[in-house]
Parts: structure tokens; sequence; C-alpha cells
């Protein structure tokens, strides 16, 4: 079993809030789950085109996968009853749980993950993205940009506008970034229909870092490495696990985030360990 070993501290306390806060509960006559192993058989739900089963069959045997379209869709799957459980990046369980008090993050995680952008193999953006991730790391930005998009309000939040740099022009060309949309605090549509999310706002100062614009439209995450693939896009993301079957057709920027693969339960499926 692997656990995610890499998280900030803010996700482990959040991850120990969520749990205790809820309790036990009763499972309304379904079986209770306690450990990873318990998960033996069961259904998970997770977003089509994610790399989840990767992580998954290696930790819980006989797993029947449910592959939906959108989080909201697959909340909808947990909260019903047609899945046992669902398999969702860190931080967007720690939001849904805490937005769906029906909901909790089960305590164990299943792996260890890092999410990325995708750029064409080869590609030049892809070594001038990282060198300016890089900066973003060293100068303490990211961690910052983490704080504020994972904590409260988030329909409140939006990008910010950079006007640190005089010389920017936007001369650099256009970054057409393909993105998942329902996956809040990472990729998501704000309250005033606007992009939002802290994967967004790190693409949009790599852009102006890079004198250049940025372009940003929706997909379902099973269209992203396609439209990349196929040209439509330069970059493309979403807690977009950066695995090695991936990487033999794109390159990455990243990692953006070190989190991990959890899974979403209902509160009073929550067993005793």
């Amino acid at each position: 079993m692997r656990t995610c070993k890499s998280g900030k501290w803010i996700f482990v306390a959040a991850l120990g809030a969520l749990f205790f806060a809820g309790g036990c509960g009763k499972s309304g006559g379904k079986k209770a789950f306690s450990t990873l192993a318990d998960f033996n058989g069961a259904k998970i739900a997770s977003q089509a085109g994610a790399a989840f089963p990767h992580f998954i069959d290696p930790v819980i045997p006989n797993v029947r996968h449910e592959y939906i379209n959108s989080l909201p869709e697959i909340i909808a799957a947990l909260s019903s009853g047609k899945a046992d459980a669902a398999a969702v990046d860190m931080p967007i369980a720690m939001r849904a749980a805490a937005q769906h008090p029906d909901l909790a993050v089960f305590p164990e995680t299943v792996a260890e993950d890092r999410y990325g952008f995708a750029v064409a193999k080869g590609s030049r953006l892809g070594a001038l993205g990282n060198g300016v991730l890089a900066r973003l790391k060293e100068d303490g930005t990211l961690d910052e940009l983490k704080k504020f998009w994972l904590s409260a309000d988030d329909g409140a939040k939006k990008l910010p506008t950079l006007l640190h740099n005089k010389d920017y022009d936007g001369s650099g060309g256009t970054i057409m970034y393909g993105c998942a949309i329902s996956l809040v605090p990472m990729s998501y549509i704000n309250s005033t229909g606007k992009p939002a999310g802290f994967e967004l706002d790190v693409v949009n100062r790599m852009a102006y870092e890079l004198n250049m614009k940025v372009r940003f439209f929706p997909m379902p995450f099973a269209e992203l490495l396609p439209a990349l693939l196929s040209g439509k896009a330069d970059m493309v993301g979403g807690s977009m696990s950066m695995t090695e079957e991936r990487m033999k057709s794109v390159d990455f920027i990243g990692p953006n985030f070190d989190g991990g693969v959890v899974l979403l339960i209902k509160r009073e499926r929550l067993g005793v360990k």
C-alpha cells in the first residue's frame, strides 16, 4: 500500500478534521469501510479519461470501475448509492466533502500522485514553462497560491490581474490552454462565470512571465489529451497525473502539485479502524 508522504501538513490536518468530525456513524445497512482492503469488489466511480484505475488496481483488488464525465455527476452517483466510492484527487476531494456534508474523505490515501500540465513532445513551451514553474516554487509563490485556492469561499475567488512587469505586452503569442472546469479548487468556473482555480492561476502567471497571453477553453477531461495531440491545444490540464504511460506521448510542465488519489464515500459508511 502506498500512502501520500509528500502532502503538505495542511492537507493532512484537513483530512483528519473531515474524518473525525463525521465520526463512524451508521452504514444504513450497507457495508462499512474501515481499511482500503474493505473496498475489495466495490464499485468505484471516477472521471472518464482519468488515470485513477492505474493507481487503484494495484492496491484494491476486484474493483468495478464506473466512468463518469464530470465531478458533479460523480458526486450525484455517490450520494444516491449508485457507487460505493469515488476516486478523486486529494484537494478536490477535500473541497467536495466540505461542500457536501453527507460525504467524507476516506482517511487512507490510495497512492501518491503528482499533477502537471501536458504539452506536446519536445515542445519549447515545456522547457520554458518548467523554468517559470521552478521560479514560482523558489520564491514561495506556489505555496501562497495553494493556501489561497484551497481556503474557503471558492465561488468568490478570481484570477488576479498581473501588473508587476512593466515591459509586458503579450507579444510572445497566445497559449491555447484546454482545461477541465468542474475540479474545484484546481480548475473550475467561478460564480461570475469566469475561469478560476489554482492550476489556472499558475498557467496565467506562467504566460505572463513568458510575455504571452493565455486563452482558457473548457472541455471534458477525457478530451484534453486528444486535443493536445491533435494540435487544437498548446497545453492541457486538470489535476492531470504525470504517469509513465502519459509521458510516452506527451511532456509535462510540473509537478505543480504533489497530492494523492483518495476515496470519497458516504459519511455514514465510515467504519471503525
